[in-house]
């Protein structure tokens, strides 16, 4: 099965090269760009195209890693070209196979195949993808793509992938679980940060008191889960603690409402934790 790839930035760069690493043979890359066309090329030891009809040509499947406001137009444009039994595959997380119905409609077959993983470098983040989690989704009524689904399965399998089919109707939820995951706990911590810089931390003390932190929570929520992770004064049913903190957020509230809206949650962790416990004095202090 030869690979193409209509794209050439990060998710091409980095799904081109561990794809390549793991004895999968590349056709190429065609991108407006055409400089960065030709240096994934050379990356990945494949071959720069100059249009896409010749890449579709020359492809089994054909990975369209642009950004996803491009996805519609770009089925619309390649589908004047011959794709009759070709599989097309685009990256987004939040949009499903249909977004490609002008592909479909002449006879190629659309998957959505998503990396769970944040991709942020050209040049490296492909040596993260043998950790990544990859979720496939495609119609699931349509009996004759069956060993088209076998044959994208078999491309993940044999990377070693973890992975997981998902109903087309899902993305969204699936998409929005990786940015709470991923982008929001970005936003958390920066909050962090900023209260520690309040304390009159510099930015490097605080990023050396949080960097623990994170990592140790991190770690015990991957290996003992959410439940068995949870410390701190929700746990201990500490409804001082709580008012104390609610005090010392106000004024700041977007502050505030993420550190209720959180909180919410824990106590539901923690109930099923400690059902014997009664948490509605500090679920009063969070509804305030």
């Amino acid at each position: 099965m030869n690979i193409g790839f209509i794209g050439a930035g990060k998710v091409g760069f980095s799904l081109g090269k561990y794809f390549k690493l793991n004895q999968h043979f590349l056709s190429g890359y065609y991108s407006q760009n055409l400089a960065s066309s030709l240096k994934a090329a050379e990356f990945t030891d494949s071959k720069q195209f100059s249009n896409i009809k010749d890449l579709v040509s020359e492809s089994d499947i054909i990975f369209l890693t642009v950004p996803d406001s491009a996805l519609a137009a770009l089925s619309k444009e390649i589908s004047q070209y011959e794709v009759l039994g070709k599989i097309f595959c685009h990256c987004s997380g939040a949009f499903n196979h249909t977004i490609l119905s002008e592909l479909k409609d002449k006879g190629a077959f659309t998957f959505s195949v998503h990396p769970f993983l944040a991709i942020s470098d050209k040049y490296t983040s492909y040596q993260d993808l043998s950790k990544a989690f990859f979720t496939i989704e495609t119609s699931l009524t349509d009996t004759e793509i069956l060993e088209k689904k076998r044959q994208i399965e078999e491309l993940i399998k044999s990377c070693n992938n973890n992975y997981e089919f998902i109903d087309s109707k899902d993305k969204v939820k699936y998409h929005t679980s990786a940015v709470f995951a991923s982008n929001l706990m970005i936003g958390l911590v920066n909050m962090a940060t900023n209260l520690l810089l309040d304390c009159g931390f510099s930015s490097k003390s605080a990023n050396l008191a949080l960097s623990n932190i994170l990592e140790s929570n991190l770690s015990n929520i991957i290996n003992k889960g959410c439940e068995n992770a949870l410390t701190g004064p929700i746990e201990r049913n500490d409804s001082k603690t709580i008012a104390s903190h609610l005090d010392c957020l106000k004024g700041k509230d977007n502050y505030l409402e993420a550190y209720k809206a959180l909180s919410r949650q824990l106590v539901l962790i923690a109930n099923k934790k400690y059902p014997d416990r009664d948490y509605s004095e500090i679920n009063t202090l969070l509804e305030d």
